[in-house]
């Protein structure tokens, strides 16, 4: 029988150093259904604050649409214009990695964003605020959805590993280990009649030579 990479060899040396290294596999698999377990939980948690997002951007959304169309209206669409090409800069953002048990998933920064204070009409000014908290909010979504596309990717890997080690690899480990003391336990019984049988011979000899 052959196994990993290795021979079933029965001798205890080899049945020892291969329990061994079962006993590590073992580990591992703990160690992965742990990560697992908290890859899911993170999975699930994102997912639900991914869903409170949405809902709740759409309704920004509408509102801010709403007081854009009641602004623009007003002031027309010259005046808007206008205002618009007063602006300058650009939104900036870093992406750093945040880790969650291995798995790098991106956390988004804003580090610079357009100077808008006190260059609009104070009824723009009202539109432009709900405009920039609405960008904020979709740069969160982008990161949620990111988050959860790796964490998915990576628990769907971590999940066949972990069921390839549950119901395969480790059950076929501990039957070669069955094996090897099954092979142990035969050539030491074995091994015992031998001596039996020769120490029944040398006393049945020595009987005969005391009769003689």
């Amino acid at each position: 029988m052959a196994l990993a990479g290795l021979a079933a060899i029965p001798t205890k040396g080899f049945l020892l150093e291969f329990k061994r290294r079962v006993e590590i596999i073992e580990e591992g698999y703990r160690l992965l259904e742990m990560k697992r377990d908290e890859l899911t939980r993170k999975l699930k948690e994102f997912l639900e604050e991914l869903r409170a997002e949405r809902r709740r951007v759409v309704e920004d959304a509408e509102k801010v649409l709403e007081k854009f169309r009641e602004v623009y209206a007003e002031l027309g669409p010259e005046v808007v214009r206008s205002y618009a090409a007063l602006n300058k800069g650009a939104l900036e953002v870093e992406v750093l990695p945040l880790s969650v048990m291995g798995v790098h998933v991106p956390v988004v920064r804003i580090v610079g964003e357009p100077e808008v204070k006190d260059k609009f009409n104070p009824l723009l000014m009202s539109v432009v605020g709900g405009l920039e908290e609405l960008m904020r909010d979709l740069i969160r979504i982008t990161e949620l959805e990111t988050k959860i596309e790796v964490i998915a990717r990576d628990l769907e890997r971590t999940n066949r590993i972990v069921n390839a080690l549950e119901r395969i690899i480790i059950p076929e480990l501990k039957e070669t280990i069955r094996y090897i003391e099954d092979m142990l336990e035969e050539e030491a019984l074995e091994e015992f009649t031998r001596i039996k049988f020769v120490r029944d011979l040398i006393a049945r000899r020595r009987e005969e030579g005391t009769a003689l």
